[in-house]
């Protein structure tokens, strides 16, 4: 049977799948991955070239009956291999036969919707609909006819009695099948509609016989399954044949591993009592980024560094799901780029007050003297506090507890009397912070980051509770260990590529020269082309975090390869940064790997210095435009050389990768003037 319904125009099946089971409280699909899924997403694609008129179908085979394509890549590579098939297989074979196709067909169709503006993603792979669909329940279109809104369409006519068009039908029989509704409609009403439910998916004979092959591959899969192969175990030996790992080179020496071992592999060692593995490579990446959200949580990593500052139990750090998601949104104002952007003339001022203070002839150590430079602009700009009578004491006992619990350190080690005091630091920050956003304080001023967590904390103090607001203003601090060390990696790879360093001069001085104070406009990606591919290819090379850890909640499979839950893993996502396959000469420092005819760092699953999954960095954009604007004025304002600069860069790379204390440059003299204050 075949049905000549017009969809050419419209948004097609699968796509309109998606969106139904797309969760607007976390920002992604309803259904776990799987092979029921994966089921359900290629016989919804075989639906799609039914109701096209290209295929025919029943219970017992599938046939072609018009080769000619569709237009949609993702159905005519399924046409084009039922064409070449001469053999004549039922719906079930096909459906099986495209599982594996499944990722790169959501993949598309999420690009697809939002190229076509009905949904937009966020960082870290969420997405949420368009804010024009979700006010007016309608999808854009070029054509003069309109498309309501799946969730709305399919709600009403599973309520309401109304007669469903071919299309219609065919949906609500594949969400029938993958359990979707009990998503979409509140419990009563999927209970009291069931029967309704079933009518409907019964209506369309695609619908009734894409439904039955699904099932049936769900009960008793046709296709061989392949088998579930040993994780790859490390030894002791093999780590320390890895000489990257003892210059601090963490990256590099994950990638060694990858070489020998494969993507997956066991430690020879526990994570705090638990089995520890590894993923890395470019299909972990991806994998990671699509699926993790599934199978992995942050809580079992996160949980004990929380509860060491004031005892919180809740972050943006260890949330997950639509907790994180949530948070995440009311955040997005705070950690945004033009946040930074109204902040401007301060960060200038910080920057020329701290670097003001050196000498000609002064030396000094690179990767401290950022940190910093860091500090004082972070809890400045995004805290709005002056921590200069404790910083140091705060960030010493920040950078012992990250030390004690994210490497599994005995805990007495905090428990000195010098760490007692010191946490009283994260109270009184906490507490000035509550002293200087009072209403009236912060009346017309842009908002910052503690504004926001104490917002979340008024409106929604089961989410964000005072215990936890103190980690959360204290974690703001985290960010200048990141900031000030990826800016001294940056210092370190100018000034051993004096070239490119003049070149990151002369877009600094038309930025900055003739005493302009430039704008958030000012500093485009081509008014700062070289210096934006300096901090993406120093960021490459030298990862400040170079691995993510996360506990497994659900056993997952991987490449044919099971990971129990209960057990830790590592996602090495930077080691794909020294894959030659992926970089070309990848130990060699090179700007122009980020020029639009290379692009190395587009490939999928290749750069990831940012982190991947739905924790990826959110203020990514924000510390690209601070260590842009800190980069430039820097190298306008002083001349500078790398003491020793023959030396090879050895890294500090806990908690965070570092510059050794003792790789350290010298103020040869003043380049422009520096304003005073």
């Amino acid at each position: 049977m075949r049905h000549k319904h017009d969809v050419l125009s419209k948004i097609s099946l699968t796509e309109e799948l998606i969106l139904l089971m797309l969760d607007e409280k976390t920002g992604y699909l309803e259904v776990s991955p799987g092979w029921e899924f994966s089921c359900v997403m290629a016989g919804t694609v075989i639906a799609d070239l039914t109701l096209r008129g290209r295929i025919d179908t029943d219970l017992e085979r599938l046939y072609l009956t018009d080769p000619t394509p569709t237009g949609d890549d993702v159905l005519d590579m399924v046409l084009q291999e039922i064409a070449a098939t001469k053999k004549v297989y039922d719906t079930q074979y096909w459906i099986e036969k495209n599982t594996s196709r499944v990722d790169h067909i959501i993949s598309t169709y999420f690009d697809r919707l939002v190229d076509r503006k009905i949904i937009v993603q966020e960082l870290g792979g969420f997405f949420s609909p368009a804010r024009l669909v979700s006010r007016s329940g309608i999808y854009p279109s070029n054509d003069l006819e309109t498309y309501r809104e799946a969730k709305l369409r399919i709600t009403e006519l599973i309520l309401n009695d109304t007669i469903p068009d071919p299309h219609d039908a065919i949906l609500v029989a594949m969400m029938n099948v993958c359990i979707g509704f009990k998503h979409l409609l509140h419990e009563e009403d999927h209970v009291e509609r069931q029967d309704r439910i079933d009518w409907i998916s019964k209506l369309d004979l695609v619908g009734r016989t894409v439904a039955t092959a699904v099932k049936n591959s769900t009960i008793r899969p046709r296709l061989e399954i392949p088998q579930i192969k040993p994780v790859p175990k490390v030894k002791m030996k093999d780590i320390l044949r890895q000489k990257d790992f003892f210059r601090g080179w963490i990256s590099r020496g994950l990638y060694g591993l990858y070489k020998h071992h494969g993507p997956i592999m066991k430690m020879p060692f526990d994570m705090k009592g638990h089995p520890l593995y590894v993923m890395v490579g470019q299909d972990a990446n991806q994998w990671f980024q699509k699926h993790g959200r599934y199978y992995l949580r942050t809580k079992e990593f996160m949980r004990d560094i929380e509860h060491e500052i004031d005892d919180a139990n809740a972050s943006l750090h260890s949330s997950d799901g639509s907790d994180h998601f949530k948070m995440r949104k009311s955040m997005k104002d705070a950690y945004s780029r033009s946040a930074l952007g109204k902040r401007l003339p301060d960060l200038y001022e910080y920057h020329r007050s701290f670097i003001g203070k050196w000498k000609e002839g002064d030396e000094i150590a690179v990767g401290p003297a950022f940190r910093r430079l860091a500090r004082v602009q972070v809890s400045r700009i995004s805290l709005n506090v002056d921590v200069s009578e404790f910083e140091e004491e705060l960030m010493e006992f920040i950078h012992r507890v990250m030390m004690t619990h994210g490497l599994g350190l005995p805990s007495f080690i905090l428990k000195t009397p010098k760490m007692k005091r010191y946490r009283k630091y994260a109270i009184q920050l906490k507490d000035m912070v509550i002293q200087s956003h009072t209403p009236r304080q912060r009346k017309g001023k842009p908002v910052d980051m503690a504004d926001k967590f104490l917002e979340i904390n008024r409106n929604a103090p089961y989410a964000l509770s005072e215990l936890d607001l103190t980690y959360s203003i204290v974690s703001t601090m985290f960010v200048s260990i990141y900031m000030g060390s990826t800016l001294a990696f940056i210092i370190h790879c100018l000034l051993k590529n004096p070239d490119i360093h003049e070149a990151v001069y002369k877009e600094a001085e038309k930025i900055f020269g003739n005493g302009k104070v430039p704008k958030e406009k000012d500093f485009s990606l081509e008014n700062i082309d070289v210096t934006h591919r300096v901090i993406l290819e120093s960021a490459r090379m030298f990862a400040v975090v170079p691995w993510q850890v996360r506990g497994v909640v659900n056993q997952f499979k991987f490449d044919n390869y099971e990971i129990p839950s209960g057990s830790r893993l590592i996602l090495g996502g930077t080691a794909a940064h020294y894959d030659e396959d992926l970089f070309r000469n990848p130990n060699k420092f090179d700007i122009d790997r980020y020029l639009p005819e290379r692009a190395e760092h587009k490939q999928p699953g290749t750069y990831a210095p940012y982190g991947l999954g739905t924790h990826t960095c959110p203020g990514q954009r924000q510390m690209n435009l601070q260590l842009v604007v800190n980069t430039m004025l820097l190298v306008y304002h002083l001349n500078l050389e790398l003491v020793n600069k023959n030396r090879e860069l050895k890294i500090n790379p806990l908690p965070t990768s570092s510059p050794r204390k003792n790789v350290k440059f010298r103020v040869v003299g003043i380049r422009n003037p520096i304003p005073a204050a």
